[in-house]
């Protein structure tokens, strides 16, 4: 009988503070998995959290369960993004409050082997996981200059941007990157912020991996899944003060496998 592995993580979070007080944050994709916990991460430091996603039940629970003082959230396809800030406007017609804060966190996955990706499964990816990040920053970016906030963007892009890989997934991931580091050095000296986050594969539903179960996975150098709460702790950093300096970054979250 060949010997299972199993392996489970207990991550250490900073705690609840105010660090981004005065804050509201949109989050796409924040309905699940690394959105949600973000979410989650910025309330407790004092932030609203604005969760945007294409369905609306699950986006509704979330609210519920994040408390809706903290949490509001607002039905959107995000490949319907155009570069308007109008977006922008809504949001701030619906929270109260100006939008400070974005991050471009939904994206899509699809698993085939090389030859069988189809021109569908190109077109999906790359508007959902590129073109959507790219308007909807745009968007955020006019939004700022015309009320003058210092506003701050992170981008989730992937490992897979890191380094080569055949599919779909990996290019949109790789060109996010770029665009986040272009945009950053454009932004250089207006108070804006462009940072990225490449995670590794993390539990969450996109990989259909459960956070509480057993983590181990014989494909990453670290022999394990991440956990949506560990991506969110560098989101946070990001999204706070206490990472002014750092502009342009692109931070890998996946226990070094991306030095492949």
């Amino acid at each position: 009988m060949q010997e299972q592995n199993a392996i489970y993580c207990k991550i250490e979070v900073s705690a609840p503070n105010v660090s981004l007080a005065g804050k509201t944050v949109m989050i796409t994709g924040g309905g699940s998995g690394i959105g949600k916990a973000i979410a989650k991460k910025v309330i407790e430091a004092g932030a609203l959290a604005v969760i945007v996603g294409r369905r609306e039940a699950k986006l509704k629970a979330t609210t519920e369960e994040l408390g809706s003082k903290n949490c509001i959230y607002y039905p959107y396809d995000v490949t319907r993004a155009d570069g308007s800030s109008k977006f922008y406007k809504q949001l701030e017609t619906l929270t109260k409050h100006k939008i400070t804060g974005l991050v471009n966190n939904a994206g899509i996955y699809i698993h085939k082997n090389l030859m069988d990706f189809s021109t569908e499964d190109f077109d999906s990816i790359i508007n959902t996981n590129l073109r959507a990040p790219m308007f909807l920053t745009i968007g955020f970016l006019k939004y700022c200059k015309e009320n003058q906030i210092k506003g701050n963007i992170v981008m989730m892009a992937s490992n897979r941007g890191l380094f080569g890989d055949y599919g779909p997934y990996g290019a949109s991931k790789k060109g996010l990157i770029h665009y986040t580091q272009g945009i950053a050095r454009e932004m250089i000296g207006t108070g804006i912020r462009v940072n990225a986050i490449a995670p590794g594969m993390t539990a969450s539903e996109i990989n259909g991996i459960n956070a509480t179960g057993n983590l181990y996975v014989s494909s990453a150098k670290g022999k394990r899944v991440l956990l949506p709460e560990e991506i969110a702790e560098t989101a946070w950093f990001l999204l706070s003060d206490y990472s002014k300096c750092i502009n342009g970054a692109v931070i890998p979250c996946d226990e070094g496998d991306f030095l492949r």
